[in-house]
C-alpha cells in the first residue's frame, strides 16, 4: 500500500509493531500522503511521515496499527442536550423576568427563557460545533455529535460545547480549517442572533425597575463598535445571548494547546506554536489580576497541555487560502474578547442627574425665529437599571408651551429634550413666571423661570429696519425714531448675548438698566460689538415709556439654523 504511492528505498523496518518505510517524495507529498491515509483507514492503520534520523536518509513514514475505540452512543449527546437545556432554560427565565421586573411566578416564564435565551444560545454554540463536524466530515475525518456541556446555577448555564474527532488530524491544512470552521461559523451565527437581539432590545423595552440589587455588568467587545447593528440599550436576553456567542468565540480562538485557536496556530507555526501558548498563558495570568477567572482557566489550560500534538503530515506546510483564514480566525479574538466580561455592581438610588440650559430673556411675539423660550433639559440615568423619567410644565395663561411628558431611560442612557415657551396671542404682552420639574429616579429639580413676551415698536428702527440682523460682529447702525423722543433700556436677549455699545447720544444709566435716549426724528450713531461668536446674539431696546415695545439687534453666525431660517 506504501508502494502505491510513495518509493520505498530501503527494507521495511518493523519494531514494537510498527512499520518503517524509507521513502522518497515528490511534490505530490501531501495528496499521496492524504490517500495512504484513507486506504490505511480502511485496514485499521494509521501512517505517520516525518524526516529520518539516520544520516543520509530521506523521510520515514511510520505506520502502526489503529486502536479500536467504543465510541459513546448517541443517547449520550441527547442526555447531555436535555441537560444543558434545562439548565440555560433556568437561566433565561431568570434573564427574561429580570429584564421586564417580573416577581410573580409564571410557567410560562420557562417558554420565555427557552425562547429568548436557551434556544438562541444553542442555535449559536450548535453552529460553532457544526462548523467543525462538517469540516471534519470533508476532509474525511470522522467526529462526533456535539456534546453540549450543562452548568447548572451559573450566569450562563452551559460551559459551550465540543465535538470528539475520531480520526487524527492528516496534516497542517486540515488542522486550520477545522479549527477555524466552527469559530468563523458561530461568529457569523452570534453577530445574526445580536441583530436580532438589538431589534428586541427596542420593541420590548423593560419596564422601570427601582429596587436596590446586585447587577452584572457585561463589557462590550469590539465588535459592537464597528457594527452597529448589534448595538443595543436595552440588553435583551436574546442580545445577551449574541454576547455569550462573542465571548464563546474569543475563548475558543485562544492559541493555547487543543482549543480551536490552539489548532489553527500548530497549522500556521507548526512546532513553533508553543511558544505562542506560552505567551498567551502569560496574558491570561496578567489579565487574571483584573479578573481573577482567567488565572483559573489557565490552569485548567495548562493540566490539559499547552502543546498541540503533531498531524501524521507535518512536512507539508499550509497554503496561502489556509494561511489567510487561520489569520482571519485568529484576529477575531481582537473583536470578540471581553478582558473583563463581568462586573459585579450594587445598584443605588439618586444616581440620576437633571440639569436645564437657561432660555431666552424675551419672547418676540409674531417673529418667525426669535418668538419663543427655548431651553434644554439634559438627564443623565447613571444607574445600571431603567428609571422614569418625569417632565412636568406649568405655564401661566397667555403662554403655550411642550406637552408634560413621561419616558422611560435605559440603563447608563444620557438624553436632551427641547422644552419651548411661546405667547399664545398678542394680547399677553408682558412678564411672565412658569415652573418645570423634572423627576428622574429619586433626582427631583424644580426651576423657576420666566419671560417677558414683546412686540416690535413701529417707531424705531435700525438701519431702516427692526428687527436688525447682521452676520457681522462688529455692526454700525443708524438708529431712527420716528416716535415721540424715549428712553430705551438695553437688555441681553439670552444668555449667550455679550456686547459692547460705544458713540451713543444720551447713554446713561438708569437703575440697574444700562438706557439710550433717541430723540425724535434725529438719528443717532452707534457702533456695537459682539463678543460670542459662534451663537445668536441679540440686544433689545425696551421702550419705557411705550411698555412691552421693542427695539431688536441680532448678530447671528452664517450656519446657525436661525441665519438659515433667516435667509433661505
Amino acid at each position: 500500500m506504501v508502494k502505491r504511492y510513495f518509493a520505498v528505498t530501503s527494507e521495511v523496518r518493523i519494531q514494537d509493531g510498527v512499520y518503517e518505510f524509507h521513502t522518497l517524495v515528490d511534490p505530490n507529498l501531501e495528496g499521496d500522503f492524504k490517500k495512504l491515509v484513507s486506504d490505511l483507514k480502511e485496514m485499521g492503520y494509521i501512517p505517520v511521515i516525518g524526516k529520518g534520523k539516520e544520516p543520509g536518509s530521506d523521510y520515514v513514514i511510520s505506520v502502526i496499527k489503529r486502536r479500536k475505540s467504543r465510541p459513546f452512543g448517541i443517547w449520550v449527546n441527547i442526555v447531555l442536550l436535555v441537560a444543558t437545556l434545562i439548565s440555560t432554560i433556568y437561566v433565561g427565565e431568570g434573564l427574561y423576568a429580570g429584564y421586564f421586573d417580573i416577581t410573580k411566578f409564571s410557567w410560562m416564564l420557562y417558554f420565555y427563557g427557552f425562547l429568548y435565551f436557551s434556544l438562541p444560545l444553542l442555535i449559536i454554540l450548535g453552529t460553532h460545533e457544526f462548523g467543525h463536524f462538517f469540516m471534519a466530515r470533508r476532509s474525511g475525518v470522522t467526529a462526533s455529535l456535539p456534546f453540549f456541556i450543562p452548568a447548572p446555577f451559573t450566569l450562563l448555564g452551559t460551559l459551550g460545547a465540543f465535538i470528539s474527532l475520531r480520526d487524527p488530524l492528516p496534516d497542517r491544512k486540515t488542522l486550520i480549517k477545522i479549527g477555524a470552521a466552527g469559530p468563523i461559523a458561530g461568529f457569523i451565527m452570534s453577530i445574526i442572533v445580536g441583530v436580532i437581539g438589538a431589534y428586541l432590545g427596542t420593541v420590548q423595552k423593560p419596564v422601570v425597575v427601582t429596587s436596590s440589587q446586585v447587577s452584572y455588568l457585561i463589557s462590550l467587545p469590539v465588535i459592537y463598535y464597528i457594527f452597529p447593528a448589534i448595538q443595543t440599550q436595552n440588553v435583551h436576553p436574546v442580545a445577551f445571548a449574541a454576547w455569550v456567542g462573542f465571548l464563546v468565540t474569543a475563548i475558543n480562538l485562544f492559541p493555547i494547546g487543543q482549543l480551536d485557536g490552539g489548532h489553527v496556530a500548530r497549522g500556521l507555526l507548526g512546532k513553533n506554536a508553543k511558544y505562542f501558548s506560552y505567551a498567551f498563558i502569560i496574558l491570561l495570568v496578567v489579565l487574571g489580576i483584573y479578573y481573577v477567572s482567567w488565572i483559573l482557566f489557565a490552569i485548567i489550560i495548562i493540566i490539559l497541555g499547552l502543546t498541540h500534538p503533531p498531524p501524521l503530515n507535518d512536512i507539508s506546510k499550509p497554503g496561502k487560502k489556509e494561511i489567510m483564514v487561520g489569520i482571519i480566525a485568529i484576529g477575531l479574538v481582537a473583536l470578540c474578547f471581553s478582558p473583563v466580561p463581568f462586573a459585579e455592581q450594587v445598584l443605588t438610588h439618586n444616581q440620576a442627574t437633571v440639569e436645564l440650559s437657561q432660555g431666552n430673556y424675551f419672547a418676540i411675539y409674531g417673529n418667525p425665529v426669535f418668538n419663543n423660550d427655548s431651553m434644554s433639559l439634559t438627564v443623565n440615568n447613571l444607574n445600571n437599571y431603567t428609571i422614569l423619567l418625569s417632565v412636568m410644565i406649568k405655564v401661566p395663561e397667555g403662554l403655550a408651551s411642550t406637552p408634560s411628558f413621561n419616558h422611560t431611560m435605559a440603563p447608563l442612557e444620557k438624553r436632551s429634550y427641547n422644552i419651548t415657551v411661546w405667547p399664545y396671542n398678542g394680547t399677553t404682552l408682558g412678564t411672565y413666571n412658569f415652573t418645570i420639574n423634572a423627576k428622574a429616579s429619586d433626582t427631583e429639580r424644580n426651576y423657576d423661570r420666566n419671560v417677558t413676551v414683546v412686540a416690535l415698536d413701529s417707531n424705531l428702527t435700525a438701519n431702516n429696519r427692526n428687527p436688525f440682523y447682521s452676520n457681522k460682529t462688529d455692526v454700525n447702525v443708524s438708529l431712527s425714531n420716528t416716535g415721540p423722543a424715549s428712553l430705551f433700556e438695553v437688555y441681553k436677549f439670552n444668555g449667550s448675548s455679550y456686547f459692547y455699545i460705544n458713540g451713543t447720544y444720551g447713554f446713561g444709566t438708569y437703575g440697574n438698566a444700562t438706557f439710550l435716549e433717541i430723540p425724535q426724528n434725529r438719528p443717532i450713531n452707534i457702533s456695537i460689538e459682539f463678543f460670542n461668536l459662534t451663537q445668536a446674539s441679540g440686544i433689545v431696546l425696551l421702550n419705557r415709556y411705550s411698555p412691552w415695545e421693542v427695539l431688536i439687534i441680532f448678530y447671528i453666525p452664517p450656519g446657525l439654523p436661525q441665519y438659515k431660517q433667516l435667509y433661505a
